[in-house]
């Protein structure tokens, strides 16, 4: 059974023009956020492109906002699942679950935010 199979959602990816919209963060060792692209996003989790590496099973604390449309950082967290080598040397592709949920309504508000955008991929880029 592949990954796909066993995900109780789906994943939906996330167009290139929208990472200009979303600024998705994660915790690194000494303690900063640091820059990722969001590759894909869905209820239950998230893959990403990001500049470090991370060891499966890590907890790993998420800021996701909108600048243009939210002023508030949504935080949650999230457990690694894979950290593979990208296209390039100085990337990774981590697949994470969403594991905690602090503020519900505002992963929520992202969320719509996020579905809106999606559904109207064909009709804006």
């Amino acid at each position: 059974m592949n990954i796909e199979d066993r995900r109780r959602e789906t994943r939906y990816t996330v167009p290139e023009i929208y990472s200009h919209y979303v600024v998705f963060k994660i915790k690194s060792g000494s303690g900063d956020y640091i820059p990722t692209v969001l590759l894909d996003f869905s209820r239950h989790g998230v893959r990403l492109k990001s500049p470090i590496y991370m060891d499966a099973d890590f907890i790993m604390e998420c800021l996701i906002s909108i600048p243009a449309s939210l002023s508030k950082n949504v935080a949650f967290k999230a457990r690694v699942r894979y950290c593979i080598a990208g296209d390039t040397a100085s990337d990774f592709i981590i697949g994470a679950e969403i594991i905690e949920i602090p503020d519900e309504l505002w992963f929520n508000v992202f969320e719509k935010v996020h579905d809106f955008i999606r559904d109207r991929m064909g009709e804006v880029f």
